[in-house]
């Protein structure tokens, strides 16, 4: 997995009429499992218990009005609005089915590479949204630590070989063309 080593890997292709393809490395699978479970743990601390509110729990309302204090966990969860009042109502009734969906998305993508033969995945149109999300959701994770809004591409082309962060842009960067393929694998017609 070194920048952009396309002439070895091929990302995912199609493979019939809805199915998607790819092959992985030992070393590629263990850091996608890695990462994802670190998105599983990270979704799963803000916990909600509904003990006062049955009503609440079964439509997906939660306490949680104020935003997450970890900035990755914010960058999943972010505000819907400038206003705090209008974003901490919002919050309250959409945080819990965001929150289950990212969480669904990354246990998706946490399964089929744990069961993978090989290294070798395959999903269907379901699965390839689930990895396309979790994908998605991992890049903004790293994003945060990388701090992409204040650090240019260009400028974290240039980090020093030793650079711990070096190894989280080049992670970064994979799974950007990752995705990359999948989507243009979705979006070809099957053969």
């Amino acid at each position: 997995m070194t920048d952009h080593d396309t002439d070895e890997q091929h990302g995912f292709h199609r493979h019939g009429d809805n199915a998607f393809v790819a092959e992985f490395s030992e070393s590629e699978r263990e850091v996608l499992i890695n990462l994802v479970e670190q998105i599983l743990e990270l979704l799963g601390e803000r916990t909600d218990n509904h003990v006062d509110d049955p009503l609440a729990a079964m439509v997906g309302i939660t306490t949680h009005d104020s935003p997450p204090e970890d900035e990755v966990l914010l960058r999943l969860l972010p505000n819907a609005y400038a206003d705090q009042v209008d974003a901490a109502e919002f919050r309250r009734y959409t945080e819990s089915t965001l929150r289950g969906k990212k969480y669904a998305h990354s246990m998706s993508m946490r399964i089929t590479l744990k069961s993978s033969v090989d290294g070798i995945i395959e999903v269907d149109h379901d699965g390839a949204n689930d990895w396309l999300g979790a994908m998605n959701d991992i890049r903004l994770a790293l994003g945060v630590r990388l701090k992409v809004e204040q650090n240019s591409h260009e400028e974290l082309e240039l980090l020093a070989p030793d650079d711990p962060m070096r190894g989280v842009y080049a992670v970064y960067s994979w799974l950007g063309w990752l995705q990359e393929s999948l989507i243009v694998a979705l979006m070809d017609e099957a053969i």
